[in-house]
């Protein structure tokens, strides 16, 4: 049975991805065309592109990620947000004209925190409303940060990638030391709205290329617990992973985890992901 997965973490640059193979010297990638040809081959039919512009080569993303949402249908794209001063609602409704499903945000440091607490409630209700997904990248305490807003906003779609960033491990943690490495995240999972990327596993991992990444496989079963597996996203996050895997190794992974069963690893790999994105395209 052919499966239609969706990708829930992937990452789309005008000239590469500035940290891998990308941009290795002499080399020219395509990473739009590139995809195109890996999810041709995989039967992937969405792909989640995460926005990144933080740093200088790569201000103008939400611009590029504008110019291929009106290229190419199975890009769902969500608009990096850079400061607190671009989250409002004329900048949400400029967005939403040029197709973005979402936001991302990267909270690593206490003025990222900030930024959630100031916003007024009537962002969090705009993105309820109007069904956004919410991409975030962050760890370890900083997750906890979400918890006031979720406390008003229990709907709201955070969409955690990478598991939360727990530590990078080389041995099967036990499950009290995978509880408390993923202390923010299960806190979050207490509220509807929240949603996980099981994605990232070759930076959770030592080493990276470690497939199948067994030794993270305690983080996954906690998750699973606290989440269930209605809320749980495939993500390769393409186009960094293939610097430690092949792109089928970042999804057959689940084949290889015995606690979840052949209807579990469909829905991870794209029903989850396809229903949210049918409900924020509706909205």
């Amino acid at each position: 049975m052919t499966v239609d997965r969706a990708d829930a973490h992937i990452h789309l640059f005008r000239r590469g991805y500035r940290e891998g193979f990308t941009a290795r010297p002499g080399v020219r990638v395509d990473e739009v065309a590139c995809f195109e040809s890996l999810a041709a081959d995989h039967h992937v039919t969405a792909a989640f592109v995460v926005g990144y512009a933080a740093e200088d080569w790569c201000r103008e993303n939400n611009r590029f990620l504008a110019e291929q949402l009106a290229r190419h249908a199975w890009i769902h794209a969500v608009a990096f947000v850079a400061g607190s001063d671009q989250l409002t609602i004329e900048r949400l409704e400029s967005w939403r004209g040029q197709g973005f499903v979402g936001i991302s945000l990267y909270l690593f440091d206490e003025s990222d925190a900030r930024l959630l607490q100031q916003r007024p409630d009537e962002i969090w209700e705009w993105l309820v409303a109007n069904r956004w997904l919410i991409s975030v990248n962050s760890r370890g305490r900083w997750w906890e940060a979400w918890l006031p807003v979720l406390e008003r906003h229990g709907t709201l779609r955070v969409v955690i990638s990478h598991l939360g960033l727990p530590p990078a491990v080389s041995r099967p943690p036990g499950d009290k030391a995978a509880r408390q490495a993923l202390a923010g995240p299960l806190l979050m999972a207490k509220f509807p709205g929240p949603r996980l990327k099981l994605s990232g596993f070759y930076v959770l991992t030592t080493p990276g290329h470690d497939y199948p990444h067994e030794a993270a496989w305690p983080y996954v079963e906690c998750l699973r617990e606290a989440f269930g597996v209605d809320r749980l996203l495939w993500g390769s996050d393409y186009s960094p992973c293939l610097d430690s895997l092949t792109y089928p190794q970042t999804f057959t992974i689940f084949d290889k985890m015995p606690f979840f069963s052949a209807g579990d690893r469909q829905r991870i790999a794209g029903g989850n992901l396809h229903g949210l994105l049918t409900e924020a395209r509706r909205s």
